[in-house]
């Protein structure tokens, strides 16, 4: 089997690591990598997975797939029992001993991550992106942005001008690679294009509060981004699939064969559009879009590592139909840096396994499968930024 083990891998997208995740109990670190929806409200915590628990539900945490996967390769790495108690404890006492920067840096080691692209508000100079190993790029959160600027400005031309100097900004000035959106989630991919005259007719509805103006309102924002992003050459990263966060709205609308008629509008041709998640459980739509739009890449994140158990039929998917060139291994890595780590791991298994089975049954030579997998892991992200290292 081809071992990538030394590869090293930029993740594509992740947040940061949280200073309060030194020391955590074992049914955190099982919660880490917990997605849907607790149950047990608790009054002023607006998300849902960070609800209290009954011991039902917490009994089903440990036993989630990905949770299963952690275990295994901490063990692996600890060299100690296969059970959360234990491999909790091992990282407890080595957090106690290096700090949660300097445990964050060994597993990066052991994983290979040399670069993160981080989607965090935080100002730039923060302490806690410092936590975070290795070279650090930042993507600028559009949704809050458009927000504020919502509130504060009289009408959509002044809203989009002061949006448009604040990304200009941030990547001329403060060296931000690329913008973060999540158009799915908060209007629906399939909501109709806008453009700038029904913007500002709407913009005294989408200010008062009114749904559908503001749909109408973000899309454009969003339109005018991508024409934009291609003037500044950056990425433009979209939330795609769904990936246990809750929303109002059908999860449907996050299926990105919805961009469609975006996409093949000529005027954006130019604008690299990274389809964040794989789109899961739309991945062969990922990598159709991908294969069929010449300005569409795909993240492998959120899939790496949280459906390990199916990883490997994940990657084949993609590396069956979407060029390989477009492929990058993300994490959704947040809180501990045992999730972007666990990423990096599996990522390398699955790349090692399909890539092996294509060179068995010839589909592959040996240099063609080496190459490739180095392009997923790393390669394509380095080239997608500038990144030398």
């Amino acid at each position: 089997m081809l071992d990538f083990s030394a590869c090293p891998i930029i993740d594509n997208h992740c947040h940061v690591l949280e200073p309060g995740k030194e020391t955590i109990e074992p049914i955190w670190l099982a919660r880490e990598f917990f997605h849907g929806m607790a149950d047990t409200p608790l009054p002023g915590v607006a998300k849902a997975k960070l609800w209290d628990a009954t011991d039902d539900l917490r009994f089903h945490f440990v036993h989630m797939g990905v949770v299963l996967t952690a275990i295994c390769q901490l063990s692996r790495l600890f060299h100690c029992p296969a059970n959360l108690e234990a491999v909790t404890a091992a990282r407890n006492r080595r957090t106690a001993e290096a700090g949660l920067a300097g445990y964050a840096k060994m597993l990066y080691e052991d994983a290979g991550i040399v670069a993160s692209v981080m989607d965090s508000g935080l100002p730039v100079n923060d302490p806690i992106l410092d936590l975070t190993p290795g070279c650090k790029l930042r993507l600028l959160q559009m949704d809050p942005l458009l927000r504020s600027l919502l509130a504060a400005c009289d009408s959509y031309r002044d809203c989009l001008r002061g949006f448009q100097e604040s990304v200009e900004r941030a990547v001329r000035q403060d060296g931000f690679v690329g913008i973060k959106a999540h158009p799915g989630e908060l209007i629906g991919l399939a909501t109709p294009p806008v453009e700038i005259d029904e913007a500002e007719r709407i913009f005294p509805a989408a200010k008062a509060g009114d749904g559908d103006a503001f749909r109408k309102y973000y899309m454009a924002a969003f339109l005018a981004t991508m024409l934009q992003c291609q003037e500044l050459r950056i990425p433009l990263h979209i939330h795609t699939g769904f990936t246990g966060g809750l929303w109002n709205g059908p999860i449907g609308n996050t299926d990105p064969f919805l961009l469609v008629p975006i996409l093949r509008q000529p005027r954006f041709l130019q604008t690299r559009l990274v389809l964040l998640h794989a789109a899961h459980p739309w991945i062969q739509h990922a990598g159709a879009l991908a294969h069929a739009f010449p300005h569409v890449w795909v993240d492998i994140g959120w899939t790496t590592p949280w459906i390990s158990q199916r990883i490997v039929e994940c990657y084949r998917e993609l590396i069956g139909m979407a060029p390989v060139s477009k492929l990058m291994i993300g994490s959704g890595g947040h809180g501990s840096p045992e999730i972007s780590w666990l990423a990096g791991k599996t990522a390398k298994i699955a790349v090692g396994t399909v890539l092996s089975d294509s060179v068995r049954l010839g589909l592959m030579t040996d240099g063609q499968a080496e190459q490739t997998g180095r392009m997923i892991l790393h390669d394509n992200a380095a080239r997608l930024y500038g990144l030398t290292v």
